[in-house]
């Protein structure tokens, strides 16, 4: 007699997803896991409340597999729908056949229609943060290395998914050639907008905190401007990084919150989880082993500058022109 398993209603799953949206994914701490091709591993487990299973746009599953996913009852999410805007997805009894859609790609637009998908199916949007509790965005110094190949370097010790040059800011090389009113302006404008945005930063001038906030007060920038904000050597952002794209997450709904497994090596940093519901979300603090979040202890706040999958998920769209409204102009007036 076999024993009918619940699955958790975190990790999604994933069959047959390319390999660059599969390391996307998981690069923005969505928690998904992959499934062998045979599917064996469902044998014997019933779908949760809110799993899932997103199937890539070139997966086919014969007789055996269809029969099996719907004995666990895991409603399929087929991603040949976000491949254009005018892709529809393909229906269980076609994903047995030779499919003729292209492989989808990993951007911010892709990422925002995932999001949208999984909230009309009754789930809700669930990342690792990208930085450790409670901080909101990261400022980096000590970055210096002496030499011609620093470029190099830096971004073969990076483990971000961009060169690090994107993470430098161009204002703030125009205030350490010319200092002045305006200089200073735009350093400030760039500074609030990147956090505003959550997006990471690094002061190739700046070696250390005091220096820091001596800038601060050189170009006059409160830093109430951005209470949240983490301002660390580039080495503990990097260290930081890779500990968090080693962790696991297993979620699972109860009455009043959710209950979070979180397994992995945090070496002193504290990660965080990001619960959105709409354009509201809020942060709550994992620490190792299990964790309780009650509803009614979420702060949820308007995060309408942030993309929904954190700054690697902004990076990947940053020719997609998925940018929120007018955030340029409202940094601005912040910072003046």
């Amino acid at each position: 007699m076999s024993v009918s398993r619940q699955l958790p209603d975190y990790p999604i799953l994933l069959s047959g997803v390319a390999a660059p949206v599969a390391k996307g994914l998981r690069e923005m701490g969505l928690p998904v896991t992959e499934l062998h091709d045979d599917l064996a591993q469902l044998s014997g487990y019933q779908s949760s409340s809110w799993n899932l299973l997103l199937v890539g746009s070139q997966k086919t599953f014969n007789e055996r597999d269809l029969q099996l996913l719907s004995h666990c009852r895991i409603p399929l999410v087929d991603l040949a729908e976000f491949t254009s805007q005018k892709a529809e997805a393909r229906t269980r009894d076609e994903l047995n056949q030779k499919s003729t859609f292209g492989i989808e790609q990993f951007n911010a637009a892709f990422v925002i229609r995932l999001k949208d998908k999984l909230q009309q199916t009754g789930g809700t949007w669930m990342r690792l943060s990208d930085y450790p509790y409670p901080y909101q965005g990261v400022i980096c110094y000590g970055e210096a290395i002496p030499g011609e190949d620093f470029r190099e370097f830096s971004n073969v010790m990076s483990p971000l998914p961009v060169p690090l040059e994107q993470l430098h800011l161009h204002a703030e090389a125009d205030w350490e050639a010319r200092s002045n009113t305006e200089t200073a302006r735009q350093l400030r404008v760039d500074l609030i907008s990147s956090y505003r945005q959550g997006l990471p930063v690094s002061l190739t001038s700046i070696n250390s905190r005091n220096e820091f906030q001596t800038l601060l007060q050189n170009i006059k920038l409160d830093r109430k401007q951005f209470p949240l904000v983490w301002v660390t050597s580039l080495s503990t952002f990097f260290r930081w990084w890779n500990l968090r794209r080693e962790l696991s997450v297993s979620i699972n709904r109860r009455n009043a919150g959710w209950e979070t497994i979180i397994s992995g090596q945090f070496e002193g940093f504290h990660p965080g989880l990001q619960i959105w519901k709409g354009k509201h979300s809020a942060t709550v603090a994992l620490t190792r082993g299990v964790n309780e979040i009650r509803d009614e202890l979420l702060a949820l706040a308007m995060n309408q500058e942030r993309h929904p999958g954190g700054f690697t998920a902004h990076w990947a769209g940053s020719k997609s022109s998925v940018y929120p409204i007018g955030w340029k102009k409202t940094a601005a007036s912040a910072a003046s």
